[in-house]
């Protein structure tokens, strides 16, 4: 009894410091990273990001990749909703698609689809990130300048965010999650994309039903959508969830 007793007060603190892993994609990664590091501070549990591209973030949650909790974009998230554990699915945010320059810059008029055609066309190339790797939202960009009335532009698929074409590739713009650019120091967002062409994405968050550490999950997840964590988030580009 008083060895058991003992093995009790040792095992006790370490569940309850057990950290836990999410499996996210590059629209939230930068967010998770920073609230990620206020739970650190706050509890003294740590949370190992896994991140990627949306289809390899889908993936990891379908192939049931080491992991607690999952954010992923609509409709990925439905995707694979039998790996959630029921009752947990809260939205995290919307993350509006942009399009991005170097910082400091005048920024050209996009305010209607004429003017940021005409805009698109003038440039030496639009980036954003390659659909060949599994990016969601390069599928959308590049299905987008395909269309006839783009013709004339120059679309410039990269291995990165939208927002590493403008910094680190020297590409005139980058178009894609706003999150994605925001993040990327030298950056600069130039704004929304015109009406008849808004896109965004609608992340959702669960608790993985084959979670090691559900309640620190699930926990977690109420920590990252606080209103103080909201205001995190939008720091990133992350807006808060469409009613």
């Amino acid at each position: 009894r008083t060895l058991l007793a003992a093995a009790a007060l040792v095992l006790t603190p370490c569940a309850a410091m057990a950290d836990i892993t999410v499996i996210t994609s590059g629209g939230t990664f930068p967010g998770l990273r920073v609230l990620s590091e206020q739970w650190t501070a706050q509890t003294g549990k740590k949370v190992t990001l896994v991140g990627g591209t949306v289809t390899r973030a889908r993936d990891n949650v379908q192939n049931k990749v080491l992991g607690d909790l999952a954010l992923l974009p609509a409709p990925q998230f439905e995707e694979v909703s039998a790996n959630y554990k029921s009752g947990t699915t809260t939205p995290i945010g919307r993350v509006h698609f942009g399009l991005a320059q170097k910082a400091g810059e005048p920024k050209p008029d996009i305010s209607t689809m004429p003017k940021f055609i005409a805009v698109l066309k003038a440039a030496n190339g639009v980036g954003f990130t390659d659909p060949a790797r599994g990016s969601a939202a390069g599928k959308w960009v590049g299905e987008l300048l395909a269309r006839p009335e783009f013709a004339g532009v120059v679309p410039r698929p990269i291995a990165g965010m939208p927002g590493h074409a403008v910094a680190r590739d020297g590409i005139q713009y980058g178009l894609g999650p706003i999150s994605e650019e925001v993040t990327v120091p030298g950056v600069d967002v130039i704004g929304t994309l015109p009406s008849e062409i808004a896109m965004h994405f609608d992340y959702s968050g669960a608790v993985l039903a084959h979670a090691a550490q559900p309640d620190e999950a699930a926990q977690f997840l109420a920590f990252i959508t606080t209103p103080a964590a909201m205001a995190e988030w939008k720091k990133v580009g992350v807006e808060a969830p469409a009613k």
